[in-house]
């Protein structure tokens, strides 16, 4: 079977964990879990979905009256794809796409551009804090293991559970959250060290 999309994983992902659902279900869960750290459109979602069924991945149900709406579901074939992506090599790095480093390393190295970094840095400060400030609340939010509940079966369409319910966020989501915040933390104190001290201070190189 050829090497499926990140994305064509994160359907296969969520119908894992979830359960059968609408693409609409699968858009909510996407916007309050992986969302903060994997960009996924809606529309990428539909486009994603209808390529899985076409390969036997997935299976969809239309109901036939009232707002039609489309379930989707794994298929063995897609239960086996996911496991295989789980338990293979994970040796790929991280592709960063920080639009702030971007901009950073565009700007000139004079007395107007030192301006301008010190203005970057601290837009770039504010928005990570903003960033953190939000993974705290899931954080706060989120029930401790003991309290968690048990697992029940949630009415078709209902919104997905968040964090706080203490059903779906287990030590695996926990790790990816505590990721999460130590990335902004990191990037709060590197932008904060340049809008304070100036972007010299960072240079890495020996004597700088």
């Amino acid at each position: 079977m050829p090497t499926l999309s990140a994305s064509a994983y994160v359907v296969l992902g969520l119908l894992d964990r979830e359960g059968a659902t609408t693409p609409y279900g699968l858009d909510r869960e996407i916007q309050q879990s992986i969302g903060h750290f994997w960009a996924f459109p809606r529309s990428q979602i539909y486009a994603e979905a209808a390529r899985l069924v076409r390969r036997g991945l997935v299976v969809e149900e239309r109901e036939s009256t009232g707002r039609r709406r489309r379930t989707l579901s794994l298929t063995r074939a897609g239960r086996d794809a996911l496991a295989e992506w789980l338990t293979g090599p994970g040796g790929q790095g991280t592709d960063i796409r920080d639009e702030g480093l971007l901009r950073l390393y565009f700007q000139r190295d004079t007395a107007s551009g030192a301006a301008q970094v010190r203005r970057l840095a601290e837009q770039q400060r504010d928005a990570h804090r903003r960033k953190l400030a939000g993974y705290e609340d899931i954080l706060a939010a989120a029930s401790a293991p003991e309290e968690a509940a048990p697992e029940e079966a949630a009415p078709e369409e209902a919104a997905p559970e968040e964090a706080g319910d203490g059903i779906r966020f287990e030590p695996p989501q926990a790790a990816a959250l505590a990721f999460g915040l130590r990335f902004e933390e990191l990037a709060v104190a590197f932008w904060t060290e340049i809008a304070e001290h100036g972007v010299s201070t960072m240079d890495p190189r020996p004597g700088a």
